[in-house]
């Protein structure tokens, strides 16, 4: 029976390290700073997957529309 709940991926700060590719303590780092966000249930730090990835595109940057090269 679907009782409505829409339920997204929470993950570790190990997992999360391990998907950014950074060292567990950066990931520890940028919670103690706010830097990053992050669920906190009970002791445990949670990452909510989309809210994550939303997040690291908002800090993409884009390149240069165009470069002119003088050779």
């Amino acid at each position: 029976k679907d009782i409505g709940l829409n339920m997204e991926r929470l993950l570790t700060p190990k997992q999360l390290a391990e998907v950014l590719q950074v060292a567990p303590s950066t990931i520890y780092f940028w919670v103690h700073s706010g830097f990053i966000p992050y669920l906190k249930l009970g002791k445990c730090v949670r990452f909510n997957e989309k809210t994550v990835f939303k997040w690291v595109e908002s800090r993409s940057k884009k390149g240069r529309l165009t470069y002119k090269f003088e050779v």
